[in-house]
Parts: C-alpha cells; structure tokens; sequence
C-alpha cells in the first residue's frame, strides 16, 4: 500500500462515519440521545481511520528511509534480477533456497529479520556503555559516534582517552547472521559506510554479548571497528561493490541483492529472462534438450567449478584488483581465478597453475603483521578457522583426483538448513561414494565396532580441527590421523580428540599397530620417552597450555557426547572449571557450555564476560563442587587423567603444566 492509497483509504472510512451520523439521527428522529451518539460512533470512526491512515503512513516513511540507508539498489549498467525474479518460474527452488541461512546472511532490519530483544535497556562492554530500544517497527541505539571514533583510529587517537566524547542516536538499518548470532549495522551520514553495533545477540543463549568477546581475539588487543564495506559486502550479498571514491574518501556501496541468493551460485539471470519469454523455447529445455547456458547450473559443472562457486566466499583469498575500487568481479561460472588468488601458507600447497602468482602471495605476506598466517593456518598449512572450507578441501587427496566437489555433499535445495548437508551425507554414506568398497568392512578398516563413533569415517577423517562461531567444526583436509603431524604442528589428531584420557604415546602405539606407522621413538621429529606427552592425556596437556585455538578446541570436545562416551565424564569438570578463568572469551564460553552437560553442572552459574575476580571465583566454585558431588566409583582415573583411585585429582601438576600455557596472541580469523 502507497501513501496515497492510505490517504485513500482514510477519506472512506470518514466519509462512512459521517453517513453514520447521519443515518443514527435520522433513525433516531433527530433526539438528542440519538444525535449524540451518533456523533460518538461517527468521530470514533474517523479517528481510528486518521489514526490507522498516519501509522501506515509513517510506517511507509520508516521502511523508506531504511532502504535509503541500506545498499540494497540495483547495481548500475548490471545484469542482476534478484530472486524475487526467480521465483516466479522456480517456486520448489524458491522456497527451499529462502528457508535457509544463506538468505538471511544479510537483511533489511525490520521486525521479521531481527531475532534480538531490543525491549529498552542498557549494555555495557568493556566500560562502555550503550543503550538499546525499539520505536514501533524500528531498532535504535545509542552509542558513541561510530563517524567520530573511526576519525580517531584514522589519527591514531584512543577514543576511550578523549573527554566529553559525542554520542548519539543512530537507528539499526541492517543485520548479519540469524542461525548462531546476529549483528547489527547503523548507517553513517557522511561518507556512505555501514558501522557495526558492537554487540551480537547469541541465537541459543538468547542474550546479548559483546562482539570482541565471541570472537577468539587477543584480550589486549584494541576494539576492532568494523565497517560494512571494507569486507562483508563481497560474501554477504550478491555482486557488491564498495564504489569508493579516493579524491573524496567516500563510499557509495551496490549490491545486486543482500544476503547470499541466487544469482551468487547461478549467475546474473537477466539475459536468461528474457530468452525464456519464449513459451516454445522453455518448454524444450525443460524436457532435456540440452543445457541453456544462458544460467549457471552449479550440478552440470565439472568439480573444479563447482567448488569455485562456493570458494569465492568460502575461501581465503586476495582481489587480484582493489575490491574497494572495482576492477574485475567474480561471476558464478568464471574462473575464480581471474579476480582472485587462494592464500596459501606457503608454495607447498600450491598447483600447477598458482606457482606465477606465489611470489604476489609472499609479498602480501610480508606486509601483514607477524601473526597473519598463525591466525589462519596450523603450521603446515592446513585451515584452522571456520568459513574458509575451500583452502582445505583443495589439498586433499579426494579432490586432487578430480571428482570430489562441495557439491558431492552438500546442496541449497535438498538439505537441511543446518549445514546444507545432503540427505545421508552426515554420516559415512557420504565417503561410500568414492570408498564403497569399505562399507562391508567397517571394523576390519577401523579396529573399532561397526556402530561406534569410532568407526565413522568423519570422526577420523575429518575431525573437529577447525574453530568458529564459538564451536569446533570439521576439518574440510581429508587426511588420516598421525601423531607426527600433531608434534610438528600442534593440531590435534582425531585420535586424542575422541579418546580424551589418553596420551599421544598410547595414541602412536595403536598408530603403529594397525596402520604400520611409526612409533614415537622411531621418528625424527620428536621423542615422547619421559615427557607429559607419555604420561598425560594430550587433551589434558592442549586444555593446559596450547594456545588459544587449542584450548578452545578441547573445551569443545569435553562436552561432545561421542568423546565423552569414548572417555568418561566424571574427571572432566576439574579442566572445564579451569577454563572457566581463561583469558580468551571465547574459550570461556565454550568451556561453560560444555560444564553444563556434566551431571551436578547443569545449572551451574556463570557469565563468561564476568571481571576476572569472578571468573576465578568460578574456577574455586566448580573444584569445589566437583570434590563434594563426584561418584564414589570415578568412571576414570590414573596419571593420565591427573586423578588417583581414591578420586583426588594432582593440583600440583596442574599448576606446573598452565605455567608453560602458550600466550602467544592469536586472532583466529573466522
């Protein structure tokens, strides 16, 4: 409905109260009491109509202003059509496509797309303060001035050190995320940017947290200001360009159409449009008469490209042009190659065709800080951070042979919306493909029983060695565990993520038995003889003292149901707790969340964005807790778990092991 056609729609229903008034009185015979209420009934008419007529009027006026202030128009001189478009001729498509979470990546902030409780408040991160509320079918904040505080970062000025800093009012113009979390964006005035709302609201835990403290991010480090343009628009909608100006250092985004949709996977549709106008000439292709390439099908491609459409966003890789500027895009079909080069960690993991782009690699390397390839690679130059499926999947066995691709087990349309894994492919149904030679053999392969954990392919193949959104994810490398690649590299090896109370040495033993690799003491690389790593469990060890992704790691698996059934639950409290006191945010979330499916934690309390006095409070809370309440009959104990026969856990190696945490800062990425 349009403005006028409110105004419209007001003038009528007066005009039927003022025939009420008429029609009460004449029947009345013009008495008093008539005439009185029928001047009640007709001004109570008209004014619920003026009032109706200027909420939609005004709700109109809100919803144009957000678009205003969202780049949601059609790119120029462009051949997007948007899936609304689409949806006239593909409806089953539509529907399946629209209920996922590529859709909602990013949307218009309205009352159907934002999921927080924005119910008057305030919030507080970091000693900032801010203040949250919702004006009818809008979502306002009020914060320091985001124009403000990048002006200062651009000058080198901490805002938090500037007296009388400006605040102000800005209303939520856009979202991010809805499966895990949600963020928020207000729109500046000037230069054409997007600031994000430095708070997300947790889906699951339905609370809001401060953004730095659900990202695993160095505690010392300073706020990371983050701006819609320099970076989300490229995987966050379809076809975006930042459109900045240099002589005026000002942005005028575009976007084809916000949210991943699907001209990202199938291509701009506008030219496909208007060819299929002809009934004659849809009707052949619909019944098998070849393949109109006037649309990407992601199905008919070879592997290579079909893997590229998910790789130009799952993927880390650099613009072969200033995405800020323009310069080639990627459209879905091309080579990715074109406009991108995948970032490696080094030229080992480099193809035939990558090697002339590797010494432009090494150059942007060197011009990060020291920390950039740490913060998303383990050491031999397997991903470690969540989003970027690709860089991993390439290097694997299974691809390399030509027939893998993103496609083999997942789908936009026949899956669940979770992780848009095809129907069977959760389980070992989707390595069966290629290995079905294994399914009648199982046990034989694996050592272990055909319906355990252990004897799924994924669990072994593809363990949980990735971090992001506060969870550990699959590694998307198809390798075969070894404890020489986890003393080269630190990565846990699927072995000892599963088996949490056992050590790397009897890991290396079982290694060697079954698959005739090496025993510790026969490789060059490291000697276990007379180390923790032969007496205590490496899970123990990397909750201890790895480093940030490692901790995270392991408090993630401490609460997996497989691994706890694999290695008991009554001694895991003692490590959670500890990590209850962590310095990383993010480990100690994951760290409480797994506490809690222990039996006697299940209402345990405890805020993981807490003061650290607190915080250590809960450490000594859940210790103490654990003493009074574990089993008479612990399902494990030994050296390895540090817990002795009688249930007392060694304090005194605890200590000594968390000295030698590692502190190295770390920043993974995601």
């Amino acid at each position: 409905m349009t403005v006028s056609d409110s105004n419209g729609l007001a003038l009528v229903v007066i005009a039927i109260g003022l025939a009420a008034v008429a029609l009460v009185w004449f029947r009345g015979r013009r008495s008093r009491t008539s005439l009185a209420l029928a001047v009640v009934i007709g001004t109570t008419a008209s004014s619920l109509a003026l009032a109706r007529a200027f909420t939609v009027q005004r709700s109109l006026q809100s919803r144009a202003q957000l678009l205003e202030a969202i780049p949601e128009h059609p790119l120029p001189n462009d051949e997007f059509v948007t899936s609304a478009t689409c949806k006239a001729c593909h409806p089953a498509q539509y529907a399946t496509w629209h209920a996922s979470y590529h859709r909602t990546m990013t949307q218009p902030a309205t009352v159907g797309s934002v999921i927080a409780d924005f119910d008057s408040r305030r919030l507080t991160a970091h000693g900032r303060r801010f203040t949250i509320a919702r004006r009818g079918p809008e979502f306002w904040v009020e914060m320091l001035d985001p124009e403000w505080e990048q002006a200062m970062i651009e000058r080198g000025i901490d805002a938090d050190t500037c007296r009388n800093a400006p605040r102000v009012w800005k209303r939520v113009v856009m979202t991010t995320g809805s499966h895990h979390m949600q963020t928020y964006w207000v729109a500046g005035e000037r230069d054409g940017r997007l600031y994000n709302f430095p708070f997300v609201w947790l889906r699951g835990d339905e609370r809001w947290a401060p953004r730095d403290d659900v990202f695993l991010r160095d505690p010392q480090y300073r706020r990371q200001f983050a701006t819609w343009q320099d970076n989300c628009i490229e995987c966050h909608s379809v076809g975006g360009e930042p459109h900045f100006d240099r002589e005026t250092n000002t942005f005028d985004p575009k976007v084809g159409e916000l949210g991943i949709a699907c001209e990202a996977c199938h291509g701009p549709a506008e030219h496909h449009i208007q060819v299929n106008h002809d009934p004659w000439r849809r009707y052949r292709y619909r019944h098998g008469d070849g393949d109109d390439s006037t649309v990407i099908n992601p199905e008919r491609l070879s592997a290579k490209a079909a893997t590229q459409l998910c790789a130009q966003c799952h993927s880390m890789n650099i613009f072969r042009a200033d995405p800020r500027t323009g310069g080639m895009r990627y459209r879905a079909g091309e080579e990715l190659g074109l406009t991108r080069m995948v970032l490696h960690a080094n030229d080992r993991q480099l193809g035939p065709g990558e090697r002339a782009d590797w010494p432009r690699l090494e150059h942007h390397i060197r011009r990060q800080e020291s920390t950039y390839l740490s913060d998303r690679f383990w050491t031999d130059g397997m991903t470690r951070v969540s989003g970027r499926e690709n860089n991993a999947m390439v290097e694997s066995a299974c691809f390399q042979g030509g027939e893998l691709s993103c496609l083999s087990c997942h789908s936009m349309h026949q899956s669940d919306p979770g992780d848009q894994l095809k129907p069977g492919m959760e389980s070992d149904g989707a390595c069966f493909q290629c290995h079905d030679s294994y399914r009648t053999k199982v046990s034989e392969h694996t050592h272990h029983p055909p319906e355990s954990s252990g004897s799924a392919c994924l669990n072994c193949h593809m363990p949980h060695t990735t971090y992001g959104l506060l969870k550990a994810i699959r590694s998307h490398l198809i390798d075969s565990p070894t404890v020489a690649s986890t003393l080269a590299t630190g990565r846990p090896n699927a072995c000892n993520l599963c088996h949490l109370d056992r050590t790397l040495d009897w890991t290396a033993g079982f290694l060697h038995e079954w698959y005739g690799q090496p025993k510790p003491s026969e490789m060059a690389a490291a000697t276990l003889a007379g180390t923790d790593e032969a007496e205590i469990s490496a899970a123990i060890l990397w909750a201890l003292k790895g480093d940030a992704g490692q901790r995270a790691l392991i408090a993630w698996h401490m609460g997996w149901e497989p691994a706890q059934k694999a290695s008991g639950r009554d001694w895991i409290a003692i490590y959670l707790g500890h990590l209850l006191a962590d310095p990383y945010s993010a480990v100690r979330y994951i760290a409480y969340r797994s506490l809690k499916t222990l039996r006697g934690f299940e209402e345990f309390d405890y805020d993981f964005t807490a003061e650290p006095n607190l915080r250590s409070e809960a450490r000594v809370a859940v210790v103490s807790q654990w003493l009074r309440t574990r089993p008479l009959s612990l399902d494990r104990t030994g050296r390895a778990v540090l817990v002795d026969a009688t249930g007392n856990f060694d304090p005194e190696a605890l200590t000594r092991i968390s000295r030698e945490r590692d502190d190295r800062p770390l920043d993974l990425r995601e």
